[in-house]
């Protein structure tokens, strides 16, 4: 990503309210820094670096410039229609510019990198240089007086003469018309890249294609503006038109952009074979159609207001390239303005609306100023007009659809239901449409999400353990981390977990100050992290931080989103690893997060490769189920890995662990895969990651619909050597036992890493198959795995049928309440309703007198077959053996439900709640007793608190669907079954449900 350097300091706010006085607004901090230097030396080191850019860039850019102006003294002072031939030296120029756009962001840069690149751009330049040199030594330019030019050249036969503006013309006129009309071009061009950003994904492909799109458009346009001189006599009517299409294209595009074209690129990723693919194809054609008009008629704009300047008032190259160099001011302005100004303080939807009226006004100045016809005139007022009025009485965007990332998630909704809703379904917490990207803070069946330009980013449930691990392990491994620096805020998950350590400063380096907005809807996970006074928050570019910060850190954590994403490639290269090594104090610790999911293997190689590269002492870490941690210092980590569960006693340290359910030192152990032998042994002959090759931001991209986190994490496992393991892993391994297991799993399970969570349950059980919260968690895994059959013979092998003793002399398992209920649910789950049944009766007879799970479990069954008979039967039991638990009157409430008496069933619901108001299945009952008797304020609280227990109960979200669907409140209903199909697809109530929605 582009850095933003704001070398000024935020005044220091001790309040989460107060902002800092950042025109981006970069939110609540008490310690915000805006800039990446040090001190006034490494500020000054800075601004001199920054000027040393500007300067290598300025330099080349005024030399090119200055070539059109030389140009036209040399092709078109000598010509009959000097305006025609200038167009077409514009569009010649423009062509080429086109030309390169689409060789360097498809061709160039991905084959040769980008010194290569730059060098094939100097050899095209020393050889245009050749070129000129070698034509003007043949042909030198006459010194012709402006007075006869075009009085003494022959006319082109065969052709109408040209009757251009006056000799005097209106060259101020068309200077301001094209500096304005540049200044739309750049506001358009951006504001289109940034929506194409959140529609196709903010890929380097993306970008490179609206660039190529737009200098395709001007170049068609200038060439067909050039050939058009030569045919008509009043060039200030076809520059009216040539605006007021341009104002109409961008109006018609504008108001297709909210909806029509999200929702278009969501039907095609859904039904194509393969998606990426086919985002990289129908995106160009997309891109090119809702771009390449707007530019084209801009493009021919700039022949026809050539002409309308006149030639004959002053020298004709001095004219015309200060009319070139308005138009590029104006462009230049338009591009300031739209990046920085505009889409932060306005948005998208209004960013476009000024580039029409932008145009709108263009067309009229020339229409009111200019020499054309009633008629001409007539018309391109009419068409402005038509255009202004579609802007301004436009629909609304569609914000839930721009930011439910089509592009990304589009492909995971089943085919046969409504896709726009399934995309749109959830609240939307917070958008915002920044410079550098569209951040948008969403609540679905639960879980709130970050998201830029669409892509979630964080959430508050799968990614809690890896936010919080990739600052914990780092951390974990320095005996006395006080300053730390974290690359990219995202929730401040990360940034809060770095805070649970006893550090004395924090630098959190964050580039969009939408994020750090956004991040607000996570302080209860993040522990309000940015009011912490430890914190100083730098809004910026984190690798540009490292680069010119003169600080030392104990711990660096980088964090960055996927490589894919524009811009983030550069945070996994060489350079970037060793800036990042060169900051570090000495002992520091460096950890870098990578996925292992959506990307080649290739490409993960590589980045191992490139990582041990600058840290020969590297470890690398597998979290969740495919993330993967990098964490290295400056000499070998064996030695403090002992130090780790030490370490974990730090005051705040193991309770900010515990809530992602990390209970003991081996389970953060027992992530460690291998280190700097296993990943050679991995990365062998991987090609390294540099930034001038930038290999990963173009092959990335093309992975994104590849789901390969299978391969990938078995062929990182495969390196893993237990005799080259660190002894602190060994040890911890030999050591844990079903206690350390069944932690283990429940850290997985608590991170939605079900798969593995079961075979941890199942190591657990074989060492002690009476494990209530083994068995409890084993059995939820098992179902939510669809692995009920699989772990039911598992479940019975382990328990065996002997009657033998418990490990350490407890009882016979099949003599154990708990495992014979498990057993039981097992049982049902695979289909085996009457052998269920039996099995929970036999776990009612064997438990202790005041043991009433194996009678509840009977009740479960009974009730799920409908048998009222048995389950009153058994309700009877349990009132008799404990008739004011919540469990005994819940089910005597599912009995009246079932008996038809939702007035009784209501009563003992809420009996039940009095008795136990954490009993979550009663809410359920309630709301359906509530929606029989016609409450609807009732049912809705019920259903609603039942989501408060499990925020993924599909059939909450399906009863609320109904109780609006009944009220007539269609929106609402669509969306709690949408939230209800997204848990479970193959719902019929349901599917039902949505279809009557509609």
């Amino acid at each position: 990503m582009t850095p933003r350097f704001v070398p000024t300091s935020c005044s220091k706010s001790s309040s989460w309210r107060r902002r800092c006085s950042f025109p981006g607004n970069c939110g609540p901090a008490p310690g915000c820094w805006h800039g990446y230097a040090d001190g006034a030396g490494g500020l000054t080191f800075g601004v001199i670096r920054l000027a040393w850019c500007l300067l290598m860039v300025f330099v080349p850019a005024l030399a090119l410039g200055a070539t059109f102006p030389m140009a036209v003294r040399w092709f078109a002072s000598r010509r009959a229609t000097p305006a025609r031939s200038s167009g077409a030296l514009y569009a010649l120029n423009t062509t080429g510019a086109a030309l390169g756009a689409v060789l360097a962001g498809f061709v160039l840069v991905p084959a040769i990198g980008i010194s290569g690149s730059t060098a094939v751009a100097m050899a095209g330049s020393l050889a245009a240089a050749g070129a000129a040199w070698a034509a003007g030594r043949r042909s030198p330019v006459p010194d012709v007086a402006p007075s006869v030019r075009g009085a003494d050249v022959a006319q082109p036969r065969g052709r109408r003469p040209v009757r251009e503006a006056s000799p005097d013309g209106h060259p101020w006129l068309a200077a301001g018309v094209l500096g304005l009309s540049g200044f739309a071009a750049l506001v358009h061009e951006i504001a289109w890249t940034r929506i194409l950003a959140l529609v196709l994904g903010p890929t380097t492909y993306a970008f490179a294609a609206v660039l190529a799109a737009v200098v395709t458009g001007v170049a068609l346009g200038s060439a067909a503006g050039a050939a058009l001189l030569n045919r008509v006599r009043r060039p200030a009517a076809w520059l009216a038109g040539a605006l007021a299409l341009a104002a109409v294209s961008t109006a018609c595009t504008y108001l297709l952009a909210g909806d029509r074209i999200p929702s278009l690129v969501a039907r095609e990723m859904a039904t194509a074979a393969d998606p990426m693919a086919s985002l990289l194809r129908q995106g160009a054609w997309l891109t090119a159609a809702l771009v390449v008009p707007t530019a084209a008629c801009l493009g021919a704009a700039f022949p026809l207001a050539l002409a309308l300047a006149g030639d004959a008032a002053a020298r004709l190259e001095a004219r015309f390239g200060a009319i070139y160099a308005v138009n590029t001011v104006g462009s230049v302005a338009g591009s300031l303005a739209a990046g920085f100004v505009l889409i932060p303080a306005l948005g998208l939807r209004a960013t476009l609306q000024v580039a029409c009226a932008c145009l709108v006004m263009s067309a009229v100045v020339v229409a009111v100023r200019g020499a054309m016809g009633t008629i001409a005139r007539a018309a391109s007022a009419v068409a402005a007009v038509a255009a202004a009025l579609a802007i301004a009485i436009g629909p609304s965007w569609d914000r839930e659809l721009l930011a439910s990332g089509p592009y990304m998630y589009a492909p995971f909704v089943p085919a046969d239901l409504d896709l726009d809703t399934m995309l749109r379904a959830g609240s939307l917490l917070y958008y915002r449409e920044g410079a550098a990207a569209t951040v948008s803070v969403k609540r679905l069946t639960g879980t709130t999400t970050l998201a830029v330009d669409g892509k979630v980013d964080a959430s508050n449930r799968g990614d809690m353990l890896t936010q919080k691990l990739v600052a914990h392990l780092p951390l974990l491994l320095h005996p006395d981390p006080q300053r730390v620096a974290v690359i990219g805020l995202g929730s401040g998950v990360t940034a809060g977990a770095v805070l649970a350590h006893p550090v004395a400063h924090a630098d959190v380096i964050e580039i969009s100050p939408e994020v750090i907005e956004a991040s607000r809807f996570f302080a209860r996970e993040n522990h309000e992290a940015l009011a912490d006074p430890r914190v100083r928050l730098i809004v910026g570019d984190g690798r540009s931080h490292l680069l010119l910060s003169r600080t030392q850190y104990d711990v660096i954590v980088s964090e960055p989103s996927n490589p894919w994403i524009a811009g983030v490639a550069a945070l996994f290269t060489r350079e970037y690893f060793e800036t990042a090594r060169a900051r570090l104090a000495p002992g520091g610790v460096f950890c870098q997060w990578a996925n292992a999911y959506n990307i080649s293997d290739e490409d993960l190689r590589s980045i191992a490769a490139t990582f041990l590269a600058a840290f020969p002492h590297g470890t690398l870490w597998l979290v969740g189920g495919d993330d993967v941690l990098m964490v290295a210092s400056d000499g070998p980590l064996d030695t403090r890995l002992a130090e780790l569960a030490g370490h974990m006693q730090r005051p705040g340290v193991a309770a900010d662990l515990a809530d992602v359910a990390v209970h003991d030192a081996f389970s953060l152990l027992s992530l460690y895969v291998a280190g700097p032998a296993g990943i050679a042994r991995y990365a062998a002959e991987a090609p390294l990651l540099t930034d001038d090759t930038m290999r990963l931001e173009f092959s990335a991209p093309r992975e994104l619909h590849h789901e390969r986190a299978g391969g990938n994490v078995s062929a990182l496992t495969a390196v893993a050597d237990t005799d080259e393991a660190p002894l602190a892993v060994r040890e911890a391994t030999a050591r844990a036992g079903a206690a350390g297991w069944r932690n283990r799993g429940l850290m997985m399970a608590a991170s939605d890493v079900h798969a593995r969570a079961y075979e941890d349950f199942v190591r657990a059980l074989s060492m002690d198959v009476t494990d209530a919260a083994a068995l409890e968690a084993f059995v939820r895994t098992a179902t939510l795995t669809s692995r009920a059959p699989e772990a039911l013979v598992a479940l019975q092998d382990r328990a065996g049928a002997s009657g033998e003793s418990g490990a350490g002399g407890t009882a016979a398992p099949m003599s154990d309440p708990h495992v014979l209920v498990a057993i039981s649910t097992l049982q049902a789950a695979a289909g085996l309703t009457e052998d269920a049944v039996d099995t929970a009766r036999r776990a009612s007879r064997v438990g202790p007198p005041g043991d009433t799970r194996g009678l509840e479990q009977v009740a479960s069954l009974l009730a799920e077959s409908g048998n009222t008979v048995r389950l009153d039967e058994t309700v009877a039991e349990l009132t008799t053996r404990a008739p004011d638990r919540a469990p005994t009157l819940y089910y005597a409430a599912v009995a009246q439900f079932l008996h038809g008496n939702p007035e009784r069933a209501f009563a003992l619901a809420g009996r039940a709640i009095d008795a136990d108001a954490t009993f979550a299945p009663t809410y359920d009952l309630a709301g359906a007793a509530a929606l029989k008797l016609d409450r609807p304020d009732e049912a809705r609280k019920a259903f609603q608190t039942s989501l408060t227990f499990d925020a993924h109960d599909s059939a909450a979200y399906t009863n609320l669907g109904l109780l609006e669907l009944a009220a007539g409140n269609r929106a609402a209903a669509r969306g709690y079954f949408a939230e209800a199909l997204w848990l479970v697809p193959q719902s019929r109530v349901a599917r039902e449900g949505l279809a009557r929605s509609r």
